[in-house]
């Protein structure tokens, strides 16, 4: 099978190996030749242990139908680069990388037109809601009705970040530092939030109305922190979910927990300073926590699968998490949210 990644930053690095890993062959498609260069010499060979000549390299994508085009640019320009290749026929499907488009509501509006019949074809980068621990906590939750708490938090300072993009000097040398390019934490860390209406729809929850609040930073250009407050309705009553996210905080938390009257069920990703994800299911006094070792790479490899599976005449429910559909419900979420 065949590969087009545009962006040959840190995401496309990502991408690129677990495609490889996959058995694709892979082109990498970036307007920046320093960028391609700095892939070729630095992050892919620090990254993976050394660089790999199969790999294409280009200025410009070649039009020759591939199986999987994956957009890893910034945000406010993947519309244009998947409308491009639609239009022009260039792949059998696409993946964008979360956020799915940046939070302007006429746009989404206009997205969403232009791609009604595509939809089946195009999915979204939301990798922690197809990763094994994520999966066993849906399969756990799924029976309960007796639910009287769900909360999220994404809260992580993006420090992080910047040490994986070391020629940025800070959030204003890129869409990071612009919410309106789709950056800022609400829809940086939007992995959480997605994760969050997951766990709502299995739930079989209803959103009634949503209230937030927003902390922008001094210029206004971003927002540091946001918290969501989603008052729901379920068979089992009316509950409330939050989520909350942040690029402030240093001691990293990044987990979902739903309780009921007599069970805790969360997942914390990335705990152990990145090195495992954890599930953990307390029932009155016994608790079970399993931990699923991983390295940062390991992050990409389940939605990678999915997909060259799905290309290959497999059909797993899990690649519904990845759906467009949900690119563009949180994209409209935020931008809602954002532009209050």
């Amino acid at each position: 099978m065949k590969a087009r990644v545009f962006g040959a930053g840190s995401i496309g690095n990502h991408l690129t190996h677990a495609l490889i890993k996959r058995g694709f062959s892979v082109e990498v498609v970036d307007i920046d030749k320093s960028s391609l260069l700095r892939m070729r010499d630095e992050i892919y060979p620090l990254r993976y242990g050394t660089w790999d000549d199969s790999i294409k390299l280009l200025l410009e994508p070649t039009q020759n139908l591939v199986d999987l085009e994956v957009i890893g640019t910034p945000p406010d320009i993947h519309s244009k680069i998947l409308l491009e290749g639609i239009n022009l026929n260039r792949s059998k499907a696409w993946l964008v990388e979360k956020p799915f488009t940046y939070p302007d509501l006429d746009h989404i509006n206009d997205l969403k037109n232009k791609l009604v019949g595509f939809e089946e074809r195009i999915f979204v980068g939301y990798n922690h809601s197809v990763t094994p621990p994520f999966i066993t906590f849906l399969k756990a939750i799924s029976k309960k009705n007796n639910v009287t708490r769900i909360y999220c938090n994404w809260l992580e300072h993006w420090g992080g970040i910047f040490k994986a993009h070391p020629w940025l000097k800070g959030p204003e040398d890129s869409y990071l530092g612009f919410y309106k390019r789709g950056g800022g934490s609400l829809m940086e860390h939007s992995h959480g939030l997605h994760i969050l209406l997951l766990v709502i729809n299995n739930l079989g929850l209803k959103i009634n109305n949503t209230s937030s609040s927003v902390k922008k930073d001094q210029n206004g250009n971003y927002d540091e922190y946001v918290n969501i407050v989603f008052n729901l309705e379920g068979s089992f009553g009316d509950l409330i979910a939050t989520y909350t996210t942040d690029v402030l905080t240093k001691d990293t938390s990044k987990k979902i927990v739903v309780e009921t009257e007599d069970e805790i069920f969360s997942v914390e990703f990335g705990g152990y300073n990145g090195s495992s994800d954890i599930f953990r299911h307390v029932c009155k006094n016994n608790e079970l926590k399993t931990i699923y070792k991983k390295n940062r790479p390991d992050d990409f490899k389940y939605e990678i699968s999915l997909l060259g599976d799905m290309l290959e005449g497999g059909n797993s429910r899990l690649i519904g998490n990845l759906s467009c559909k949900w690119g563009i419900e949180i994209s409209s979420l935020c931008s809602t949210i954002l532009n209050h």
